[in-house]
């Protein structure tokens, strides 16, 4: 699932994909997500992506983080939720809505096309069984007397 925070507000016009497991959102230049405005801090918030899950958490912003209007420090993030960071707003969607999918409209089933004739190939061996380092004779040693 490809979800991106795509921008409600004018002047902010690039969507935000989502793409790594965890993406820092703030002015500071090491920031993933860097956006340049006195209403965002240095380090707003972070985005998390585990499990088809999106979680925010606000990591101490002087402006806040709201998600559907309430202000949260975390929050569980849905499709078409609306994201406030600071004044910018966005809203939580997928890259490829159902109405963009070419599976979308029906398409009759067909059957398989045949294969074509291809030179045989030779069966792949079985590796050989590797060998025993030491001597099985010998006494093992428990790990706690290393």
């Amino acid at each position: 699932m490809s979800l991106r925070l795509v921008p409600l507000t004018k002047g902010f016009t690039v969507p935000i994909p989502l793409q790594r497991p965890v993406l820092l959102v703030g002015r500071h230049p090491e920031c993933d997500v860097r956006i340049e405005s006195s209403k965002i801090s240095r380090r707003h918030c972070c985005l998390g992506l585990a499990y088809d899950r999106v979680l925010i958490r606000d990591l101490g912003s002087r402006n806040g983080l709201r998600v559907n209007g309430r202000l949260v420090q975390e929050a569980r993030l849905e499709p078409n939720d609306e994201l406030a960071i600071g004044p910018l707003l966005f809203r939580l969607e997928n890259e490829q809505t159902p109405e963009q999918t070419p599976a979308a409209r029906a398409v009759p089933e067909s059957k398989p096309a045949p294969r074509p004739a291809t030179a045989k190939l030779p069966v792949a061996k079985a590796p050989a069984p590797l060998a025993f380092l030491g001597d099985p004779d010998d006494d093992l040693v428990p790990l706690d007397d290393i």
